[in-house]
């Protein structure tokens, strides 16, 4: 991430005495007008506070030298860049706490606004941070929920592009294990309909297990919808049925993706009538 940075958006900041005055500003307390300079900061200091801030920076940045992300566009913006920033921290394994630091500083609702933009970088930068977040954390995935962010989850899972259909999945799915509440909102929403959709196999690249995530992954998660504690929840359940889900399965069965064939025939057998 730092080289990417500082060969992208911040080339030409090697003055560490012009770097130094720009620190005492934002120490002081003046404010740094240009949100290239405070990201530069924040990013030096690791602030998450500031990053946060900048979330909502439409400032533009130069185009950078290398893609971010595999699937995610590449930030355009301060803002974008800053939730890239603010995924990155989320995604330390060795520092879980400081997702909630995140949390804490507005990090979820500056996200969501994010998510309400039009802007594919902002939606997609949005979406990659609260997917890290929302792992492992009950208390992120109850503030996502409170705030509104499901039904832009929701939305974002019948997106054209793979990537960002599976990682909405993935977060609209922590939301909802949540509780009865969640799963109820998730149907409301059409969310289960959506979900099923995504059972649907790839069509290129069959070969390549990684071809094979989303509708592995989908089964994961109806799974989950219609379990809770080892109890099946009848009204999920018909759901699913009600929106095609035993024709998806049947078809998944004969995938040559062995983990995905495995594991349709499990989830077939339970909702199976």
């Amino acid at each position: 991430m730092g080289s990417a940075v500082s060969g992208g958006c911040c080339s030409g900041r090697e003055d560490e005495e012009a770097k130094r005055r720009a620190y005492d500003k934002l120490n002081r307390g003046d404010g740094v007008n240009d949100d290239i300079t405070r990201f530069d900061l924040a990013y030096d200091k690791n602030d998450i506070e500031e990053f946060v801030k900048l979330l909502s920076s439409t400032q533009p940045i130069d185009k950078l030298d290398e893609p971010m992300h595999p699937w995610a566009a590449d930030p355009k913006t301060v803002g974008a860049l800053a939730a890239t920033q603010l995924a990155i921290l989320a995604a330390r394994d060795s520092q879980p706490e400081l997702k909630d630091v995140i949390r804490k500083k507005g990090g979820i609702q500056g996200l969501l606004e994010l998510l309400k933009s039009k802007e594919e970088d902002r939606i997609d930068g949005a979406v990659v941070a609260l997917s890290f977040l929302s792992v492992n954390n009950a208390e992120c995935c109850s503030t996502m929920f409170e705030c509104g962010v499901l039904p832009y989850l929701v939305k974002c899972m019948s997106s054209e592009i793979d990537g960002l259909r599976a990682a909405s999945a993935q977060t609209a799915r922590n939301i909802f294990i949540l509780g009865i509440s969640q799963r109820k909102e998730f149907m409301r929403l059409g969310g289960i309909q959506i979900l099923v959709n995504l059972l649907t196999p790839p069509n290129k690249d069959v070969d390549k297990p990684e071809s094979w995530y989303t509708p592995l992954e989908a089964i994961y998660h109806i799974e989950d919808l219609i379990i809770d504690q080892n109890e099946e929840l009848l009204e999920y359940t018909r759901a699913v049925r009600k929106c095609g889900v035993v024709d998806k399965l049947k078809v998944l069965t004969k995938s040559s993706n062995r983990d995905v064939s495995e594991a349709a025939e499990i989830l077939l057998t339970r909702v199976s009538e």
